[in-house]
């Protein structure tokens, strides 16, 4: 996969769709049902900062000419799709909304991360929300754009 991500002969275009069509569900397989701490949750974003370095390249700096390594916002910018952790969060709830739905349900250890995930969302989002499919998926396209908050 390495040679891949830097080969020239591969456009940016397919090596990204490599990335996501590949390497993003094997590296988020599950991630719904875990119970992640700020640590858990940062390392599959490094995985895709490093992965997405690899696809972009290093910049030309022209006042010095020397390739520096690209910026975080550099990379979020021109990756322009919702970072592994937002993905993680939105996944979570999708679960959660999935779960709540149920009746008799059993009692889950990751609920407190859910809450934490509608709390950051700050429009009023609560578990009853989850009884509305429709505004459930708003939710969760709304946690897709929260850019790591």
């Amino acid at each position: 996969m390495r040679k891949m991500f830097t080969s020239k002969l591969l456009s940016r275009d397919t090596k990204k769709k490599l990335y996501i069509a590949y390497l993003h569900p094997i590296v988020m397989y599950g991630c719904e049902t875990w119970s992640t701490t700020q640590g858990d949750e940062n390392k599959p974003l490094t995985f895709e900062r490093k992965i997405l370095r690899k696809i972009y390249g290093p910049i030309l700096n022209p006042n010095t000419g020397v390739y520096e390594r690209r910026k975080n916002a550099d990379l979020n910018s021109l990756f322009n799709t919702a970072n592994l952790k937002d993905f993680l969060r939105s996944k979570r709830l999708e679960w959660a909304g999935h779960v709540w739905r149920a009746e008799g349900r059993p009692r889950q250890r990751w609920l407190d991360r859910v809450k934490d995930d509608l709390k950051r969302l700050s429009n009023g989002a609560s578990i009853e929300d989850a009884e509305d499919r429709e505004l459930w998926r708003t939710l969760v396209e709304a946690a897709k754009r929260l850019n790591g908050a």
